[in-house]
């Protein structure tokens, strides 16, 4: 089990973060873990982007603090739903984004969604925040309570080296 998965975790949930949904990946793997056995909090995996971000939508609606995890790959086919859901009626959602492509990556198919991931967040309009150092996690953890205030989504993109495995 990856420890900075586990203080991530701990860091969300410190700041208020009590619904997750996520997407399948790699890099994510132990966080999804710990989420399905965590009965603390209500996760609900998501098959797609769109399906997570509309379920944190209504979670928030129904007074929760929600958080969304899945692969910056994602990013790419979330756009429509960040526009006319998540920035139109400014949902607070945190978006933690393992950022595929980032050196370490073993996938060169992973590279060109890399290189576009922050063109894209800033052509939306998503604020973002990169991450490289797991000392980092706290910093993360508080993108729960900047997003409240922001009232907006938030991206969080953590790279190989964030997750150890660079």
């Amino acid at each position: 089990m990856n420890n900075v998965s586990q203080e991530l975790l701990n860091e969300l949930k410190t700041n208020g973060a009590d619904y997750f949904s996520t997407v399948p990946c790699k890099l994510l793997g132990d966080l999804i873990n710990l989420l399905a056995e965590d009965k603390s909090v209500i996760y609900t995996p998501a098959a797609r982007e769109e399906e997570g971000l509309g379920l944190c939508a209504g979670a928030f609606l129904g007074g929760k603090t929600p958080v969304i995890a899945m692969q910056n790959t994602g990013v790419g086919t979330i756009i429509t739903s960040l526009f006319s859901l998540g920035l139109f009626y400014n949902l607070p959602i945190t978006m933690i984004v393992s950022h595929r492509g980032t050196p370490g990556e073993k996938i060169g198919t992973q590279v060109p969604m890399s290189n576009a991931t922050k063109p894209i967040l800033d052509t939306v309009g998503v604020p973002y925040f990169a991450f490289s150092d797991p000392a980092d996690v706290k910093k993360v953890g508080r993108l729960v309570q900047h997003a409240q205030v922001a009232q907006r989504p938030v991206a969080a993109l953590l790279d190989f080296d964030f997750w150890g495995k660079g």
